[in-house]
């Protein structure tokens, strides 16, 4: 059974092949239009809601109905198991950025992270973790964007000198001990949050 978790503002929409009880409890089932979509960045509504459908082909009209951007970032772990984590515009988040044209995501990955971040060396990735999708805006612009960001876990080797990428909006870029995850998981944005508790609960 397909299914997507996707952010909308300070809403969720899960998006489902079919009824799973213990996947949507909590959640409120609604039917999917554009509107929905604006509404919840808007904050016209408010939750976390549940739409059944078929998953993949609701997934594509959403690619062709709004503007489709793919991402690619890391979970960079250092050899004492630390994290590298940026803070960017407020909130504590993690390197990655958009795919370029003829670019694989892996690539686009490590470009990424080694140009928010300013490591010497290049991560190597270790493997694949999740896909990510939320929806926003960007500024005063009205327009309405798509986000496939592509998360790989990376592993480094090397001095671990940083140096934060300020004309993207980023102040720190900082190797993180395991103490420091509640934080980051309190003051994050809802689509990372699964990262740093992949991590905090062992899986990273």
């Amino acid at each position: 059974m397909a299914s997507f978790q996707i952010y909308c503002g300070k809403n969720s929409v899960l998006i489902a092949d079919q009824k799973t009880e213990c996947q949507t409890e909590g959640l409120t089932e609604i039917k999917y239009s554009q509107d929905l979509i604006k509404n919840c960045l808007d904050g016209v509504l408010s939750g976390n809601f549940v739409i059944f459908s078929p998953a993949n082909e609701l997934l594509d009209e959403m690619k062709k109905t709004f503007k489709y951007i793919e991402a690619a970032g890391g979970y960079v772990l250092n050899s004492l198991a630390q994290s590298l984590v940026i803070f960017r515009n407020g909130f504590w988040d993690l390197p990655k950025g958009k795919i370029e044209l003829g670019e694989s995501p892996e690539t686009a990955a490590v470009r990424e992270v080694m140009e928010e971040t300013g490591l010497d060396n290049a991560p190597v990735i270790e493997k694949k973790l999740i896909d990510t999708y939320h929806f926003y805006r960007w500024g005063d612009n009205p327009e309405i964007c798509f986000k496939k960001t592509y998360w790989y876990l990376m592993n480094y080797k090397g001095h671990g000198r940083t140096m934060p990428q300020e004309e993207e909006g980023i102040t720190k870029a900082v190797w993180a001990d395991d103490g420091m995850i509640d934080e980051m998981i309190g003051k994050t944005h809802r689509n990372l949050k699964i990262l740093f508790e992949f991590k905090k609960d062992g899986r990273i």
